[in-house]
């Protein structure tokens, strides 16, 4: 089983950022042997040759959803475009595009969960916002928990297929 973690956002665009320094973050951690991290960037149309390899997929980006900076959202791959077809993020259309090219290609991944950070300020500079910068250890804890449901989800359907046979 293979379950990539994946930054986006531009780091040099403030708290735009966010979803690659959450990366960097949990680069620095001990995490299971399923779990492949990849920052990527702004170019995330070119991501699906990823997609086509991975069995569940977990993002963080910056998400604008009128809510106090630093808010955490947990969103499906269905929340990205609502109903007036104005994506949440500036790589929202990219990713699903790129997530159609794999299911296109004849693999994709079976889960898609997206955590999304509120930001405060969307403008040049590198630098994280106090808010944005003190969030990363939590969304880095949610991402550990969400890997942690899926190993567990997997191995609970491993017992249950052997108990059948």
């Amino acid at each position: 089983m293979k379950i990539m973690v994946l930054g986006i956002g531009n780091i040099l665009m403030r708290d735009e950022g966010v979803g690659v320094k959450t990366i960097e973050y949990l680069q620095k951690m001990s995490l299971p042997k399923e779990v492949e991290l990849l920052d990527g960037g702004t170019s995330t149309p070119l991501l699906f040759p990823y997609f086509t390899e991975i069995d569940h997929l977990i993002v963080i980006d910056a998400v604008k959803g009128n809510m106090p900076p630093g808010s955490i959202y947990r969103l499906g791959l269905e929340d990205l475009v609502p109903p007036d077809d104005s994506p949440v993020s500036l790589h929202d259309l990219g990713l699903v595009d790129a997530l159609n090219m794999a299911a296109v290609a004849g693999k994709c991944p079976k889960s898609v969960v997206i955590f999304g950070i509120e930001p405060k300020i969307i403008d040049w500079g590198m630098e994280l916002s106090p808010e944005i910068e003190a969030c990363i250890p939590k969304v880095a804890e949610l991402v550990l928990e969400e890997v942690e449901k899926i190993i567990n989800s997997a191995s609970r359907s491993c017992v249950d297929q052997k108990g059948e046979s």
